[in-house]
């Protein structure tokens, strides 16, 4: 549906089942709309690679949303380090022309999207370090589809700045050679601003220090060239979609893999995009939440946005967040929370987010376990953030457990590798659970079955690896908390369903099994997630729009005198006394509830 006749939709979007599209615009122009059922709507969806953060977990997020998520074949953006068979396009990145067709075709069924440039111009995150063609023939055709899909559709994009240097087991790459360009990248060029700010002096300034000087390195040349070259190119890139689309873009994410606390070779490719993208994106030291954001951006669109508290523990939020870092953790949670359209407050009634701090860290994480257990037991919906890389000997994973914290209760958590992927991941998580469960009209049980797969894959996935090191065989056996207490906790907790009337109900048993490292690599992990007995339905709400209406007790009343055929989930909702079916006798409690004169628990 084209952007130009959504606005001439808002009206009727207000009043019927409008499209997602059009629903989009509406919250954007209105802020927190009336309660909406969005419930399978279609995003399609670019991952960065094939990696379990931006291909799992983008499936989770989408599920416990009510999104219907369209991916390509993972064969089309999958990324083949040193050790893996090529793909079937015969390298060891996407395939670009592949996706564009994909696009093509998605695009007759669906109106909103949300891209990886990297994918889409150099196939993957990892080949974009390294590419340095400097015949942009195909890059920019792409661009220019992009370019045109935007002014038609609502186009969310992410990108990335270069990393200081490039991903190791990659076209031979080893870890001395990250070490060299690391160090080369990190030395200081000659700041631009003002009219001297352009792509072209960047490029040029990349070889010379602030006075002038050639850049003293023992890699070769032809290695320095190669680096560069795909610097330039990266920058040239995201320069073209900036300059061309930016208007048309709802919005756009830049991450910066890989920086440092020091002015170095991205600084000014960094003040440069930055200028460019203005109000309509934002630019942070992360990477891999970035497809999560987005998609979190696209619920936003949906169903309206919300405000939180936010606090830290430790008192260490005005310190850099982390050695990768240029911001402070504090800046870094600004940004991310600003990026989704949410605003921060000092409000207790709003979502709180516990932030730890990488100072007085041990006793902090206590402090902070303790009040995300008073906070879940007095029903006040919350997102626990630990950026500090496991430091402290895992302290807030320990006290979590410790605790007795109720993780499920919690909407979104993440102990990821670095601050700004820690940030990110917990925002998206909680912020797009929290918005759908505040504003949709409709709360489905497969909704409640991607949350339970998201909270697993973060608790078990970002605590455990720190713990149990490389060996699949030491899962659940050592560290300093093992998956059996993990699960433990998860299936003794139980899951927030409900936000108007706040309602918390037991969950299936939740198990995984298959845990691989498709990358070699701890933080990579992934595995397969069942919930069984799923029996998370709000008791009593019959028609499952996650309340008990007037019209949950008509409801009854006609499957009761035989009116009205329910299907089984129905029945399950229904059936209050648990005996099997709906009767009288649930009727009447379920009215009962509705009147104030009972209470279903």
């Amino acid at each position: 549906m084209l952007k130009r006749i959504i606005a001439f939709l808002l009206t009727a979007a207000a009043m019927l089942t409008a499209s997602c599209a059009a629903a989009g615009e509406a919250s954007a122009a209105y802020g927190t709309p009336a309660k909406q059922n969005h419930n399978g709507c279609k995003v399609a969806y670019i991952p960065l690679d094939n990696r379990p953060v931006n291909y799992d977990r983008a499936e989770f997020l989408a599920q416990q949303s009510g999104i219907d998520l369209l991916m390509p074949a993972e064969s089309l953006f999958r990324t083949a380090l040193d050790n893996m068979k090529k793909n079937p396009n015969g390298t060891t990145y996407g395939d670009r022309e592949a996706l564009v067709e994909w696009l093509k075709e998605t695009d007759k069924t669906c109106d909103i999207f949300v891209l990886s440039l990297d994918q889409l111009l150099s196939g993957g995150l990892v080949s974009s370090r390294w590419l340095s063609n400097t015949d942009l023939t195909l890059e920019y055709s792409i661009a220019d589809y992009i370019i045109e899909l935007s002014e038609t559709n609502t186009v969310i994009l992410f990108d990335t700045v270069m990393r200081l240097a490039s991903t190791v087991n990659y076209q031979g790459y080893q870890y001395d050679k990250y070490t060299l360009f690391r160090t080369y990248g990190m030395q200081r060029r000659a700041e631009l601003t003002g009219n001297d700010l352009t792509v072209e002096n960047i490029i040029s300034g990349y070889k010379y220090s602030p006075d002038g000087e050639v850049i003293e390195t023992t890699l070769s040349e032809s290695e320095i060239d190669g680096y560069l070259a795909s610097r330039a190119r990266k920058l040239k890139l995201i320069d073209y979609i900036l300059s061309a689309s930016i208007d048309n873009v709802e919005y756009c994410y830049i991450g910066v893999d890989d920086s440092s606390t020091t002015s170095n070779i991205q600084t000014n490719e960094i003040r440069y995009i930055t200028e460019k993208l203005g109000d309509k994106g934002m630019l942070f030291a992360g990477t891999d939440e970035l497809g999560l954001m987005g998609l979190t951006k696209a619920v936003s669109l949906l169903y309206g946005t919300t405000d939180v508290c936010v606090t830290y523990y430790g008192g260490g939020e005005n310190n850099i967040a982390d050695s990768f870092d240029f911001a402070t953790l504090k800046q870094e949670v600004e940004y991310h929370v600003t990026s989704l359209g949410s605003g921060i407050t000092d409000s207790a009634d709003a979502l709180q987010v516990l932030v730890l701090t990488s100072r007085n860290t041990a006793s902090a994480a206590v402090t902070l376990a303790k009040q995300a257990a008073k906070n879940c037991e007095n029903g006040i919906p919350t997102i626990v953030i630990d950026p500090t890389s496991g430091s402290a000997d895992h302290a807030l994973q320990r006290a979590l457990i410790d605790q007795n914290v109720p993780l499920t209760v919690l909407l979104g958590y993440s102990s990821w590798n670095t601050a700004a992927n820690s940030i990110g991941i917990a925002l998206s998580n909680g912020i797009s659970r929290y918005i759908y469960l505040a504003n949709s009209s409709v709360i489905t049980d497969e909704s409640h079955e991607g949350f339970l797969k998201a909270a697993t894959f973060s608790y078990v996935k970002d605590i455990c690896y720190r713990n149990f090191g490389y060996s699949i065989s030491n899962l659940g056996v050592t560290g300093d908390c093992s998956y059996n207490e993990i699960y433990d906790s998860i299936n003794s907790s139980k899951m927030i369903v409900s936000l108007d009337t706040y309602l918390e109900v037991s969950h299936g048993k939740v198990s995984g099994s298959k845990y691989r490292y498709p990358w070699d690599r701890t933080f990579e992990m992934t595995f397969e997630i069942s919930v069984e007995d799923s029996a998370y339905a709000l008791s009593g709400d019959v028609n499952g729009d996650g309340a008990i209406t007037a019209a949950d007790y008509l409801m009854a009343k006609r499957i009761v005198l035989g009116t009205y055929n329910a299907d089984a989930s129905m029945i399950k909702r229904g059936d209050v006394n648990r005996n099997g079916g709906i009767d009288a006798t649930d009727y009447l409690m379920i009215k009962r509830h509705f009147l104030g004169t009972y209470v279903i628990i």
